[in-house]
């Protein structure tokens, strides 16, 4: 890392920690916690509340002193008042980018950092195969063809008809009869045929969230009925989240064109339907759909997002229940680019050190806070 790199590195940091950073700054900021776990650790040194509060105390102390000594005793209070903010505020910046700069110039062996607190459990492919009857097993490995040879039991084996289901904390790709993969983010149910058969090649996402790569073939429409809405497409590429406990179905289209049901618009590569369960109503948008397919690619990205809509997918993927002890922490908004890590405190730890909230974790609940 060279000087400049340092520089900058210690100005996102007081950036991030006094709420400055926009959206930019704070997905660069989170790029570099992420390239290896010295620097989170090293983060977390620098903006140590508790460092930062009695050095912070000293500074201002000594400061205060010198600047009142030229101060007529005349000068009104709300003035002292807000001479004692912006010398706070000074000292936190100049506390900041000195040890910033001085930690990040300073060669700590990583063998010495300590492992964070927080433990979240490694996400893993893992999705329960079941017929009309409910009969089932789970499947093993990472992906499941219909036109595999997997040994599946006899009562399974006789189905026409089987239902997919991928629990917390897992994810799979499935692989249909006409060639279409399908990966299944966590908690989410796909029924589809064993073989297409007739006209049309339909499948039902009862609820989750799943990226489809549909196989072309002009003769037979292929069909993702929901209960909600329908999708119609000959060969496409698209992602669409539709959680039962989710207010809106959310279709993101990256290659192609999707046939909505309920307005009979299409969507262009590029597009975002966002259907109100609710009124019934549809919202078409561009957008950048990275931010809605990182997830097939193993990365959590995300541009001024609700910390709500964040923890969601972390509590799927993780198998963990988020608690808020402030409602108003929920709207506040962050921005990232992150890996999904086997052990997602990393990524708990990306998101505490924008020095805006704090974790604590009690087996498979974990209280958010402000810090």
């Amino acid at each position: 890392m060279t000087p400049k790199d340092r520089e900058h590195i210690a100005h996102l940091i007081f950036l991030a920690y006094t709420g400055q950073a926009t959206p930019e700054q704070q997905e660069d900021l989170s790029r570099w916690l992420e390239q290896k776990r010295h620097n989170l650790e090293l983060y977390h040194t620098i903006v140590d509340n508790n460092r930062i509060q009695s050095e912070q105390e000293a500074f201002a102390l000594f400061n205060q002193q010198e600047a009142w000594a030229k101060i007529s005793r005349k000068t009104y209070r709300k003035q002292r008042t807000l001479y004692t903010r912006i010398a706070r505020y000074v000292a936190t910046l100049i506390l900041l980018i000195c040890a910033s700069v001085y930690f990040l110039n300073t060669e700590q062996p990583e063998e010495k950092i300590t492992t964070a607190a927080l433990y979240l459990e490694p996400m893993s492919p893992k999705a329960i195969l079941r017929n009309e009857q409910d009969m089932q097993m789970s499947l093993p490995g990472e992906r499941y063809s219909v036109k595999d040879s997997i040994k599946l039991k006899e009562q399974l084996e006789a189905s026409e008809v089987l239902q997919i289901y991928v629990p917390k904390g897992g994810e799979f790709e499935l692989v249909l009869d006409d060639g279409t993969h399908v990966w299944m983010n966590s908690e989410t149910e796909l029924i589809f045929p064993r073989t297409f058969t007739g006209n049309e090649r339909r499948v039902e996402l009862v609820s989750g969230e799943a990226y489809f790569d549909v196989s072309k073939d002009k003769a037979r429409p292929f069909i993702v009925h929901n209960k909600n809405l329908d999708l119609t497409v000959l060969g496409t590429r698209f992602n669409i989240q539709s959680y039962a406990d989710e207010q809106e179905i959310v279709t993101t289209l990256v290659e192609g064109a999707v046939r909505l049901s309920s307005n009979k618009a299409v969507l262009r590569p590029g597009e975002q339907a966002v259907y109100d369960k609710t009124t019934g109503t549809t919202q078409i948008e561009t957008v950048d759909t990275e931010l809605f397919t990182a997830w097939r690619h193993g990365r959590l990205v995300f541009k001024s997002a609700r910390l709500e809509s964040v923890l969601k997918q972390l509590s799927r993927w993780y198998d963990v229940t988020f608690v808020y002890e402030e409602e108003e922490v929920k709207d506040w908004v962050f921005s990232g680019n992150m890996k999904k890590y086997e052990n997602g405190n990393v990524i708990l730890g990306i998101l505490k050190a924008t020095g805006k909230v704090n974790f604590v974790q009690q087996d498979s609940v974990i209280y958010v806070k402000r810090q």
